[in-house]
């Protein structure tokens, strides 16, 4: 789990970002890690993000990059999310076909919205 502080006007609360093979209905990470094994054909891994105090935001982008061995970071593909400031957790699911380590960076509202939380997920296949 990766924590991240996210500015508000309450305070400072933290946002954490989850890898999981399901979301819960009650917002619980099923199968959390940040190693997955996909088959060659792809497979599909949950972000959730959780705040207590709300997640302070009426849209998230996750932005992934594939990272190289050298540590260069490739874009790869970005996701909007529609969420409700007052939510205290949301998940977007992503699917993934390569083996490598990723960097997911969310942000807020737009892409040149806040740096919210970020978080590394290896993947390998089988």
């Amino acid at each position: 789990m990766i924590l991240c502080a996210v500015a508000s006007l309450a305070g400072v609360a933290q946002t954490s970002l989850k890898f999981c093979v399901e979301a819960g209905k009650d917002g619980s990470c099923k199968s959390k890690s940040s190693d997955f094994t996909i088959s060659s054909a792809g497979g599909t891994i949950t972000f959730m993000l959780k705040n207590e105090k709300g997640l302070g935001t009426p849209k998230v982008i996750y932005k992934i990059y594939k990272l190289s061995e050298d540590g260069n970071e490739h874009f790869n593909n970005a996701i909007e999310q529609e969420v409700h400031e007052n939510w205290n957790y949301a998940w977007e699911e992503a699917v993934f076909y390569d083996p490598g380590t990723y960097k997911v960076m969310v942000y807020d509202k737009s892409d040149q919205g806040d740096l919210i939380c970020m978080g590394i997920l290896k993947i390998f296949t089988q």
